[in-house]
């Protein structure tokens, strides 16, 4: 039995770009979210440290 075909159109191939281009802009998000989750949280990391050591 043979498969229909989607057909392409110029909104799909807008979409495929614009999909494919968006990568980078999230990858770069992810990676400066991380960063500032990772430089608020060195304080409490110093807390944790200290607190540790008291005991």
């Amino acid at each position: 039995m043979p498969r229909n075909k989607r057909q392409i159109t110029f909104g799909h191939i807008v979409f495929n770009v614009l999909y494919t281009l968006a990568f980078p802009a999230i990858a770069t998000f992810a990676f400066l979210y991380t960063v500032i989750v990772w430089v608020f949280s060195i304080p409490s990391r110093i807390i944790a440290f200290f607190g540790s050591k008291i005991k």
